[in-house]
Parts: structure tokens; sequence; C-alpha cells
């Protein structure tokens, strides 16, 4: 068939949509847009609305629909259990788009478990306890949550200097993971990278977490060493607990801490 100046027009036009909802669904859109914050920040609601539409409501009733014991995580990146909905703010195809931060498109006590991994310390203390809060209203009453994040205390620890054994092997193998250069003074080139890398927003110590999620409306709060098994619906999801001795596990030990809340 003899394509038409029409036809062409509209063949055109369907190439080029296609290529933009592409670029939109692997991140690169995005990404590309970075270095001007307006255009930016026009993009990112673009961006957002679209994946709020394309990830999102049909695998949300499906899982709830298949799922009688439902375990949400917030911030997936790229962990994707099996029996989990893993939500996270730039998506994939086995992740639903879910701001953790704004109110989330489930009905009250609609979960029974859920589970953050170094997460919330990426948006500001606001918006932390904005997160807590919608935990709070989507776990069912027994139900439980989980926030591993990094200790602030530990990294401030650092600053007094003389680190003994342990904390040394922390130095050594936080350096290594990330490639950072060995300085003469590691605590505090350790803490101020801390503080800003990663788009860290806000790096709690135990009693502002707790705080936190008092004012997110649990009673029942408990701190845990990192490295002890609590639930084990939690184990199947956690991945920095994995491969003990490897330089990852030497510095989420050292450096992150656990707290577990129930709804009641």
């Amino acid at each position: 068939m003899k394509l038409t100046k029409s036809n062409w027009f509209w063949l055109l036009l369907l190439i080029i949509v296609a290529f933009f909802t592409l670029l939109a669904a692997t991140g690169y859109l995005e990404r590309a847009v970075r270095a001007n914050s307006t255009v930016f920040g026009v993009a990112k609601i673009v961006v957002q609305a679209y994946r709020s539409r394309i990830y999102g409501p049909e695998a949300i009733r499906d899982y709830l629909k298949s799922h009688p014991v439902r375990k949400l995580q917030l911030g997936a990146g790229g962990n994707d259990p099996v029996g989990w909905l893993n939500t996270d703010i730039e998506p994939t195809r086995t992740v639903v788009y879910l701001d953790a931060t704004d109110r989330y498109p489930f009905p009250d006590g609609s979960f029974h478990y859920v589970f953050s991994e170094h997460m919330i310390e990426h948006v500001p203390w606001e918006a932390g306890v904005a997160m807590l809060k919608e935990c709070y209203r989507v776990l069912a009453l027994g139900g439980k949550v989980r926030i591993v994040t990094p200790n602030l205390t530990k990294f401030v620890q650092l600053l007094a200097g003389g680190a003994d054994a342990e904390a040394q092997r922390f130095i050594d193998a936080k350096l290594r993971l990330h490639h950072w250069p060995v300085t003469p003074v590691p605590g505090a080139y350790i803490l101020n990278r801390q503080v800003r890398e990663w788009g860290h927003q806000f790096l709690y110590d135990p009693a502002t977490l707790r705080r936190s999620l008092e004012l997110a409306g649990f009673k029942q709060i408990t701190e845990y060493p990192i490295e002890e098994k609590t639930d084990p619906v939690f184990q199947e999801v956690e991945i920095r607990i994995r491969h003990p001795g490897s330089d990852l596990w030497v510095v989420n030990k050292w450096e992150a801490m656990a707290f577990e809340a129930v709804r009641q």
C-alpha cells in the first residue's frame, strides 16, 4: 500500500510518541533533563503523571486480590522479591510506581507488612513522617513495619577518633565499598560524605526515628541490632544482611539501625 502524505504524518507522529514513551518508561527522559532545574521540574511532573497511570493501578488491584498476606516494599530499587508489592519512585517493569511521601493508593488496613531499607534518609524529615503515617494507615491491626536506615550517632562517634577494631573494620570496608580515598581524617571525611552523597536529605539517630514513629501513631516500637533475625518475612526482602563478611554486610552491620513497629 502506498503511503500518502497524511499517512506519513501519522506514522511519524506514532514513532515520536513511541520513542518518548520508551524514554519515560526507562527513566532516560528524566535523567536527560536533570541539568536544567526548570525543565526538570516540568518534566518530572509529566513523567510522574505518566508513571502513576502506566505503572500502578492494574498491578496494585491484581496484587491486593491475589495475595491473602500482603507485603509492601517502599523504595525497592532493583530488589523485587516474589510475593511483595515492590514500589519505587523510579519503577521498572517489575516494580510499581509510588511516591513514598505522598498518600498511597491503597485502602486503610490493606497490608500486613511494610518494609523500607535505606530509603527514608533520602527525603526530608517532614516527608519521612508523612511516609510513616501512611505506613500506619495502610497496615492492618497487628501489621508490622520495619525501617532500616543509617544511624547518625555511629557516624558522629567516628569524630571522637581512636576507632576500635570494629570501627576500623567498618572504615576500611566503607572506603573500599564506595571507592573513597584513604585520608588522614577518616571520621570527618566519612561523616561528610554520608550526609551529602546519594541524595541523602536527613539522617536519623535512634531517638529521632523512634519519635517519628510515635508521631505517625505507632506505640509498640522496638529497635533491633541489624543482624538480629526477627520476623522471617522481613528476611525475604532485606538484602544488605545477606553475604556475611562482604564489605556491604560489614558496613551495614556497623552503620545501620533497624526499627520495627506494630499497628495496634
